[in-house]
């Protein structure tokens, strides 16, 4: 009991950031109103997973762990929108507290203390918390994987990145980082280290890619799908250079001193391969996600962490080199005014999620409350949400090709749900355009409109085959 006072006591500072950080989230856990698309899409996947599909529905573009916690909270009879939420909570919580972990680790605690603080309180970081994506999940096993990195246990890191690449799959950018780090300071030391690394990921790999082969026919079918539907989508996301150095200044104008801490790390580590891990993460990260056209604030989660460890480091190594006392307090005052912003922002984005509205409240009611039986289409995963008994096909975007046409229009569908809004087409696209039109008559025409209601500018129907 002495010995855990004593631990409590020492890091008390730590523990009463993540405890004020997930009792913060606990109580605002109301603000969230709906559930986000891909978010959805988890648990559908979870429910056909452990339902051997005969509910939810299958995306093979999507890593599997996520949908195998969120689908494992269904099996045992827990709503997996609440509960889900709160996992997710939990391993935020836990990022933070791996966050400190590290930065002490590579540092001190002072970098650990200020990089966890800073995290704890980015907007986007604490606002994603509880909305069910990737994110968040992905990045405690990357994060879990490098400390392990740290305390020389390379096998358990390697599964560690090998689950949070199963999480999200850009996640391999971390374990691509650990193996330049390592080679860059090769010898034969490292080629073992390298060797239980890359054991502990192909572990927990290999299985999923003999799986693909199996399932699909590829090794290389669910990556293959990912990009065609990247490529494809979220054209309304399309940026361009400059949107993450210009929004990134919402987030925390301090996020600057992230290249002042790469600097410093690239010049000042004495060849620590573990200093330079960190850094090559963060450039990794942020090259590539400045790279691609679709840009979100969301996608970064995965790297802040490692920024804000930069961030700290930076801030920490001047803080101290400086002998003037006014030239400290003006370091403190910058630092408080970026946490005051941050709290501002976090305020701002809360707002918005608390005011919005379910718009397939309805549609949803009918799906539960209807026995359905047969080949069932959805124009959007959070038409099947809350029930339990039905699988369904997507009609996802980005094209309405010829097999989805052929079957919506023939006798190979029974029923379909769908909302004329999530019909979605490039803009420049006029022959995807000119195809949902045509592809909603066919359907008025070849089956029963049982549901037709007008949603501000979206159509909503449910058609039955007679």
């Amino acid at each position: 009991m002495d010995v855990v006072l004593k631990h409590l006591n020492k890091n008390k500072i730590i523990y009463i950031i993540v405890f004020l950080f997930l009792i913060t989230k606990l109580l605002m856990i109301s603000n969230y109103k709906i559930i986000w698309w891909d978010s959805a899409v988890y648990i559908g996947m979870g429910k056909y997973i452990y339902s051997l599909g005969n509910a939810g529905f299958w995306e093979a573009s999507r890593p599997l762990v996520w949908p195998l916690i969120l689908g494992f909270l269904w099996k045992l009879n827990f709503d997996p929108v609440l509960f889900g939420r709160l996992v997710e909570v939990i391993f935020g919580s836990l990022c933070i507290f791996v966050t400190f972990l590290i930065g002490r680790k590579l540092f001190d605690n002072k970098v650990g203390i200020l990089s966890s603080l800073l995290l704890a309180i980015s907007p986007t970081f604490f606002l994603f918390n509880g909305l069910m994506l990737t994110e968040i999940v992905s990045t405690f096993f990357s994060l879990f994987g490098i400390y392990y990195l740290i305390e020389k246990k390379h096998f358990i890191s390697g599964l560690s990145f090998g689950i949070s690449f199963m999480t999200r799959f850009l996640q391999l950018f971390v374990f691509v980082s650990v193996i330049l780090a390592y080679m860059f300071y090769f010898d034969r030391k490292q080629s073992k280290n390298l060797t239980k690394i890359s054991a502990g990921f192909l572990m927990i790999v290999l299985p999923y890619f003999i799986l693909n082969n199996f399932v699909y026919g590829s090794f290389l079918y669910p990556f293959l799908q990912q990009i065609y539907l990247t490529n494809n989508s979220g054209w309304f996301n399309y940026h361009s250079l400059s949107y993450y150095f210009i929004e990134l200044f919402g987030e925390s104008f301090l996020y600057i001193l992230s290249f002042v801490g790469l600097i410093l790390i690239f010049l000042f580590t004495n060849k620590d391969k573990n200093k330079m891990t960190v850094g090559v993460i963060f450039l990794l990260f942020f090259v590539f996600f400045n790279y691609i056209q679709q840009k979100e604030m969301r996608f970064l989660i995965i790297s802040m962490p490692y920024m804000y460890i930069l961030v700290a480091y930076a801030l920490v190594y001047f803080f101290y080199k400086s002998e003037l006392q006014s030239l400290k307090y003006v370091f403190l005052i910058i630092v408080f005014t970026s946490l005051v912003f941050s709290f501002i922002r976090i305020e701002t984005y809360y707002d918005i999620e608390s005011g919005k509205i379910n718009a397939y409240k309805e549609i949803q009611e009918h799906f539960v409350k209807n026995y359905i039986k047969g080949d069932i289409w959805i124009s959007n995963p959070l038409i099947p949400l809350y029930s339990n008994d039905k699988s369904a096909n997507l009609m996802y975007y980005p094209t309405p090709n010829e097999t989805n046409k052929e079957m919506l229009i023939t006798d190979k569908s029974d029923f379909v749900f769908v909302d004329t809004c999530d019909l979605v087409c490039n803009l420049d696209d006029i022959n995807c355009r000119n195809s949902w039109p045509k592809i909603i008559n066919s359907l008025k025409n070849k089956m029963k409109t049982e549901f037709a209601i007008k949603n501000n500018e979206c159509e909503q129907y449910i058609f039955r085959r007679d």
